[in-house]
């Protein structure tokens, strides 16, 4: 049996990293090899333990010997360790990645150590299982990030920081005001005890009202309707810090609503989950008229992360097993297209100097290695291929790996009989793979109002990080059967109460009764 102390691991190791780099600031090279280091070994360590526990059942770490719910709890499912693992990934390629002409002096600002102290937030909050400790994490998460965002001192990232420091703080406050109430109601902060104590207690309208209050705090971490501070955000950010942003902030939103409204809020679905639908209808019309609205890149990646926490909480929101299975396999894949879809577009503005499209005439055709990995993220984003992908009773078969996720959010749509959301997710999808070879085509042809730039060499590690997630993005395509058996295991876990009470805390189970 695993030892279950390893899951402090994956917390444990980005924040030891952070604090040493602290005293190697001066010394690019050493820094370069720990903080690279330690989250390839960190990779290596979450897919262990994610492995472990598909093999087995998940593992429990109780801090100071205090069993639940007297103690701080750590719990590493499917659902948390498969998020830790793929963000632990691509942070490491977010890192190898490098800062830019600014590479030697980013220890002097502390930014390595920053996005460890982010990477650990992001991570402490997959792992946590317990209500105060995940709003801890989330503040270790946004404390690092407002530092990351206003670490240029531009005009526009201050601007653009105000905003998003001003938004993340009313969230924090929600998800604080949530707590206090969810405490008074059941007094207990533990996720098990709480769902258990939550599903004793019948017709009780403060319910919906303390799930409402998460559901616009956590909406606010995803830019579910709340997106104003993602866009200016993201595109005052270099390439890395975007990468990171797009690849991590968001999804830990997402993934919180993901994980209170199956395993905590599930006794009143037919008011809780609509408005989660009409939630994420409404940010699906923001996504796509973003898109389609702006010709800076930087901006249009934005739009799409915003599009794609639409496409997700739809299916969650369609509380049908298809429907969440789909919602959490295109989170995990959407973490990774999202960093390739920023390293893609900040190595675009790299190399051409400039943001709106029309400045990349002929790139592809001198740089046919952008063109390729252009397409193939298209189609990872858009969930369709110019191949034949079809259903069959235990796999998708599909060369893109955006396909999965959205047949089972659109069979999870059809169950629930949301039309509407079907209807928008279509043709958002459509809008999303329009605006992204708008921009292929002039890489290719140009048009009349483009003009030839002179381009700046790409650095040859930067392009290989972009080769290694191209790749993996494929592999996830066609290697779908595989990673939809871990999502499926987490679906499973998380909408059956009885059996996750009974693998996770089964003493607390029997307490209750």
């Amino acid at each position: 049996m695993m030892n279950s102390n390893l899951l402090i691991l994956p917390i444990l190791l980005p924040l030891l990293c952070a604090l040493l780099l602290v005293f190697t600031k001066n010394k690019n090279r050493v820094s370069k090899i720990l903080y690279i280091g330690t989250m390839t070994v960190n990779t290596l360590i979450s897919l262990a333990l994610l492995i472990y526990v598909m093999n087995h059942k998940p593992i429990t770490l109780d801090f100071g010997g205090w069993k639940a719910p007297f103690g701080i709890q750590f719990l590493g499912d499917t659902l948390s360790l498969l998020m830790v693992t793929v963000a632990s990934f691509v942070v490491t390629l977010i890192m190898a990645y490098g800062f830019g002409p600014a590479e030697k002096r980013v220890n002097r600002y502390y930014l390595p150590t920053f996005i460890l102290f982010l990477t650990t937030g992001v991570i402490g909050a997959f792992l946590t299982s317990d209500l105060f400790n995940l709003y801890v994490m989330f503040e270790i998460m946004l404390l690092a990030s407002f530092v990351l965002v206003t670490l240029g001192q531009s005009i526009e990232q201050l601007r653009a920081a105000i905003i998003y420091v001003v938004l993340n703080i009313i969230g924090s406050w929600l998800f604080l005001l949530g707590i206090g109430l969810l405490y008074k109601l059941v007094g207990t902060l533990n996720f098990s005890q709480v769902a258990l104590r939550l599903d004793d207690i019948h017709n009780n309208e403060m319910v919906v009202v303390i799930a409402i209050v998460f559901m616009i705090a956590f909406g606010s971490k995803a830019s579910l309707v709340l997106f104003m501070w993602l866009p200016k955000a993201y595109a005052v950010l270099n390439t890395e810090l975007a990468a990171l942003f797009a690849a991590l902030m968001t999804k830990v939103g997402a993934y919180a609503l993901i994980r209170f409204f199956t395993l905590l809020f599930d006794q009143h679905p037919n008011i809780t989950h609509p408005i989660l639908v009409f939630m994420s209808c409404i940010t699906m019309i923001i996504g796509a008229f973003g898109v389609i609205a702006f010709k800076d890149i930087k901006k249009i990646a934005a739009y799409q992360v915003i599009l794609s926490i639409g496409f997700i909480i739809l299916g969650l929101g369609s509380n049908t097993f298809a429907g969440i299975h789909g919602a959490i396999f295109y989170l995990t894949n959407d973490i990774v297209v999202k960093t390739l879809l920023f390293f893609i577009i900040g190595s675009l503005v790299y190399m051409s100097g400039y943001r709106e499209y029309k400045y990349l005439y002929g790139l592809a055709k001198r740089e046919p290695f952008f063109g390729v990995a252009f397409i193939v993220m298209i189609f990872a984003i858009g969930g369709g291929s110019p191949f034949c992908g079809f259903p069959c009773e235990r796999a998708f078969i599909t060369p893109f790996s955006g396909f999965p996720g959205k047949v089972l959010i659109f069979q999870g749509a059809v169950q629930n009989g949301n039309y509407i959301g079907l209807a928008l997710m279509i043709l958002t999808s459509l809008l999303a793979m329009y605006s992204l070879f708008r921009i292929l085509f002039i890489m290719y042809f140009g048009d009349a109002d483009g003009e030839q730039v002179d381009y700046n060499p790409l650095p040859a590690h930067r392009k290989g990080m972009i080769g290694i997630l191209t790749v993996v993005v494929l592999v996830m395509g066609l290697a779908a059967p595989i990673v939809m058996n871990v999502t499926k295991n987490a679906t499973e876990l998380n909408t059956n109460d009885a059996y996750f009470h009974h693998l996770v805390n089964p003493h607390l189970k029997e307490e209750n009764k």
